[in-house]
């Protein structure tokens, strides 16, 4: 049994020095990064580079909701001749609708186009 143990402590020791380099990898790409940003700040400084220049000046980047809002005012085409409130005919029917036609009138009978011809 001491074999495994003796084993298992040189696993252990194993792993300890991989870690130890792991961290000091890291932390040397870490110095380098740094190293690499001041040095390409000192060259833009020097030799007055633009974003053009360095050819970063490409499309702005936009958010999903400014790609896909394409939304345009519709006029309305209901009216409440009662209160005078609208609807757009789009979407789901605002609650004076709903009672007119619970009531049972057709939406037909409040098209603005119908109203102003009268």
């Amino acid at each position: 049994m001491s074999t495994l143990t003796e084993l298992q402590r040189q696993v252990n020791e194993a792993e300890a020095k991989v870690n130890e380099l792991r961290e000091k990898l890291a932390q040397q790409k870490r110095i380098e990064r740094v190293q690499a940003i001041t040095s390409a700040k000192d060259l833009i400084k020097t030799y007055q580079l633009s974003i053009a220049d360095l050819g970063l000046a490409g499309k702005r980047s936009t958010t999903h909701k400014e790609r896909s809002d394409k939304r345009t005012v519709v006029a309305p085409k209901y009216t409440d001749p009662l209160t005078g409130k609208t609807w757009t005919g789009r979407g789901k029917p605002p609650a004076w609708l709903a009672a007119h036609l619970s009531a049972g009138h057709s939406k037909a009978d409040y098209l603005i186009s119908n109203l102003t011809s009268e």
